[in-house]
């Protein structure tokens, strides 16, 4: 059997950062506060079951629970400033920014055409013309037209800008690299 003390560690630390008793962590999870008493002091291991019901019910990730991360929220919310600038690190190594102290401009031609098209789309959300329905309709649109384009795979990214550039749609048009694409 392997060692489960960072397990019996983490639950224990889950549970009183929900302000929950033994018996009120183990009723929502569902299993005895004896139970979850030698979960947590590391004499019982629980199951993979019940490590994924924790897991689900609290909305953490399971590589947390198990101490093979140190990343305890499964959601993609965005809370602190931290949150954002680990988002621009991780997309600056796949796309390269050219970033001053005032902006950060996009090089990337495949960026470039979803921030032309949403420059277009956010103002009219943010002004009220188009509902938050119709905009997240638009933004799960993007995703699915952008999901088969691969970072650094050059045949997707021509692909796309072919396609992009045939439509010869104001909104899908392929446009040059200017200011307008700053963040």
């Amino acid at each position: 059997m392997g060692d489960f003390s960072v397990l019996a560690i983490r639950i224990k630390e889950l549970r009183t950062s929900m302000k929950m008793t033994q018996k009120e962590f183990s009723t929502f999870v569902g299993c005895t506060a004896a139970t979850l008493s030698a979960y947590e002091n590391g004499s019982k291991s629980p199951s993979l079951e019940i490590i994924k019901g924790i897991a689900e019910k609290c909305h953490i990730s399971i590589d947390w629970l198990c101490g093979l991360s140190e990343k305890m929220n499964t959601s993609d919310e965005i809370n602190t400033y931290s949150d954002v600038i680990k988002l621009f690190v991780k997309s600056e190594y796949a796309l390269k920014f050219h970033v001053t102290p005032l902006s950060i401009k996009i090089t990337d031609s495949v960026m470039q055409c979803f921030l032309g098209d949403w420059s277009k789309t956010l103002p009219l959300y943010r002004d009220g013309t188009i509902d938050e329905k119709l905009y997240k309709l638009w933004i799960n649109d993007k995703l699915r037209e952008y999901k088969t384009v691969h970072i650094g795979n050059n045949d997707d990214i021509e692909k796309f800008l072919f396609i992009t550039d045939a439509t010869e749609s104001s909104i899908l048009s392929k446009s040059e690299p200017d200011d307008d694409n700053s963040i």
